[in-house]
């Protein structure tokens, strides 16, 4: 029952956003009643709270699994398929993200939630650089590596502003196109 409700927090944010988000919203999207969400999450911060806590724990698994690649450009090139693979970047996910991430200065829950796995996320990221940069030459890797992130997010930010003008599939493409000028020499496996 609690996977449905964090689910109907995602369509009600993504359709509502957060100041519009209500637990009576909440409670008729996922088929219960306002008691059972007060039950399992107190309050509607609760609630908001496991969603991003859930959200970033289902982003990380599926960043992580990129990790698991010997070759660094692999990994590389696996963190940024996983930026814009179906479960990350989505219409509703994207939403989702932007919500949370505009409420970091309101609400420290989701300044501190969000900041960790930004931080363990980039960590991540830059490990995979340095060792790509060691082994293939290139650009400084933490350069490479802020780089790379920076362009996922405004090109998350214009998937999200422009919808269906931006797909998921021409995002990926501008993502690998931008790396391939980050590192000519390796163009062509990229």
């Amino acid at each position: 029952m609690q996977a449905r409700i964090i689910e109907a927090v995602i369509d009600t944010v993504a359709a509502h956003g957060i100041s519009g988000t209500t637990l009576a919203l909440v409670a008729r999207a996922a088929g219960v009643s306002q008691g059972v969400l007060v039950f399992h999450f107190r309050t509607k911060e609760g609630l908001l709270a496991e969603t991003l806590r859930r959200q970033n724990a289902d982003y990380r698994r599926l960043w992580q699994a990129a990790l698991t690649r010997s070759d660094p450009l692999a990994r590389v090139l696996g963190l940024i398929r996983t930026d814009y693979s179906a479960p990350v970047c989505s219409r509703r996910t994207l939403a989702l993200w932007f919500a949370f991430w505009g409420e970091t200065a309101a609400r420290p829950i989701c300044r501190n939630l969000c900041e960790t796995a930004e931080r363990e996320r980039a960590l991540a990221m830059e490990e995979a650089a340095r060792d790509l940069v060691a082994l293939y030459g290139g650009p400084a890797p933490d350069l490479l590596a802020r780089s790379v992130d920076a362009m996922t997010d405004g090109l998350w930010l214009q998937m999200h502003i422009h919808g269906a003008r931006m797909p998921r599939a021409r995002a990926l493409g501008q993502a690998l196109d931008h790396l391939r000028l980050m590192l000519p020499h390796l163009a062509d496996r990229i």
